[in-house]
């Protein structure tokens, strides 16, 4: 069991080796996804599944979300661009709601889980936060923060963002009417 474990680890980060690869500026790009700064894959990957514990206490999947965009953000206390575009994403979350997207945080800090609730309380953010993420950064290959992911309704990662955003913002509505459209 744990040989298939680690064979189907190795499978998995095989695959996402080449996934920050795969995200170009692509001429294709709508100007939606030049607004934000987001870059496409050139060619449909489904994004790595994870299961992770939310603050409180629930069990998350990304399967969990298949039907909806998912906004996957990855994020760290310590990271100043993370915790200035937190109070945007909830923004984000609560006009995006009703469209079937949905956002999702993955804290990457380890054994933070106070620090994380006083900012959730202090933010007052509603979207699930999972915490340990350590292990689904690394499937995202994850480098640097924040790193949002947009992933499609069948779980096709669609978009990658690097860095903070203004998800308040005219252009990350565009953004979501072009993944919506397909575009």
């Amino acid at each position: 069991m744990v040989h298939t474990q680690s064979t189907l680890q190795s499978v998995t980060r095989l695959l996402v080796i080449g996934l920050l690869g795969l995200f170009s500026v692509s001429a294709l790009a709508s100007p939606a996804y030049d607004a934000m700064k987001a870059k496409k894959p050139e060619q449909v990957v489904q994004a790595p599944d994870f299961s992770l514990t939310t603050l409180d206490q629930q069990a998350i999947n990304l399967s969990d979300y298949k039907g909806k965009v998912v906004v996957l953000n990855f994020w760290a206390t310590y990271c100043i661009p993370c915790r200035i575009e937190m109070p945007s994403l909830e923004k984000f979350s609560q006009k995006h709601q009703a469209n079937d997207v949905e956002v999702v945080a993955i804290s990457l800090d380890e054994g933070k889980e106070k620090a994380i609730q006083s900012l959730v309380n202090k933010m007052n953010l509603t979207f699930p936060i999972a915490l340990e993420g350590q292990s689904a950064g690394d499937n995202y290959q994850v480098s640097v923060l924040p790193v949002t992911y947009i992933i499609g309704k069948q779980g096709e990662l669609l978009a990658r963002v690097v860095g903070d955003r203004d998800w308040a913002s005219e252009e990350a509505d565009q953004l979501v009417k072009a993944v919506l459209a397909g575009e």
